[in-house]
């Protein structure tokens, strides 16, 4: 019975050691093109050790954007995003999340103070926006929760978030992007949790839109199928962003 035991404890060991690297491999960015981490004439790309920085080569614009990915999903995954977006002149930061997640309270604690590092030392005094994708976005309805007197506004993708927490009296810009097809935050969720946000919020719906094309990633459990092209979702999701951040500049 002991050795009956020990192979089947083995046998959950391997098994749940093969769940983990199938999850991480899904999770890491695929489908990038190669040059989207190099810089160009019009973005400056800068890696840290927790962070990728496109700062735009003529930087005039009056706003900018700090964003948190998704749970597990590589941070480079949102690096089209990131990109596109600063190459209309707008600063973009993509923070890594500690081992992806960020769960526990101090790990919470460094990401936002991080977050308001890059804020307080902005020499041009932008107006800043903070979003997330999935969890990403729960962490930055935390962030708003906290720190709305200095934030511009909050960006929400593919997220249900605020569940529990009430934000309906922000007023900052609050945008929300959420497909139709997504798996993990359904439009019932949307509906749902709306009273949470205040009712100027802008929203996007993506029809045929699901949670996985908000970034270059593979496959996601409980995730729906797409009915549009990741390029297509990402062209409209960008195209909001651009679009909160030009209201934020001129608040």
């Amino acid at each position: 019975m002991t050795k009956m035991r020990k192979y089947i404890h083995i046998g959950l060991g391997v098994f749940w050691l093969g769940v983990t690297a199938w999850l991480f491999y899904n999770m890491q960015a695929h489908g990038l093109e190669s040059s989207v981490m190099d810089s160009n004439e019009k973005v400056h790309v800068q890696r840290s050790s927790n962070a990728f920085i496109f700062t735009p080569a003529v930087d005039t614009m009056e706003a900018a954007l700090i964003f948190y990915p998704g749970a597990l999903v590589d941070p480079k995954a949102y690096a089209p995003m990131a990109k596109a977006i600063t190459e209309v002149g707008f600063k973009t930061i993509i923070l890594a999340l500690p081992y992806r997640m960020a769960l526990f309270q101090s790990q919470q604690d460094n990401v936002f103070q991080r977050t308001l590092e890059y804020i307080e030392g902005d020499s041009l005094q932008r107006n800043w926006i903070v979003g997330g994708h999935s969890r990403g976005g729960k962490l930055a309805t935390l962030f708003a929760r906290d720190h709305s007197n200095a934030l511009g506004g909050l960006l929400l993708v593919g997220t249900s978030h605020p569940r529990e927490l009430d934000l309906s009296n922000l007023t900052i810009d609050v945008t929300k992007i959420y497909g139709s097809n997504d798996g993990l935050a359904s439009e019932e969720e949307i509906e749902r949790f709306a009273i949470n946000l205040p009712a100027h919020m802008h929203r996007e719906r993506i029809a045929g839109g699901n949670h996985r094309q908000f970034g270059y990633y593979g496959y996601q459990l409980g995730d729906g199928s797409a009915e549009i092209s990741r390029q297509e979702q990402q062209d409209i999701m960008t195209l909001a962003i651009i679009k909160q951040l030009r209201r934020v500049r001129v608040r």
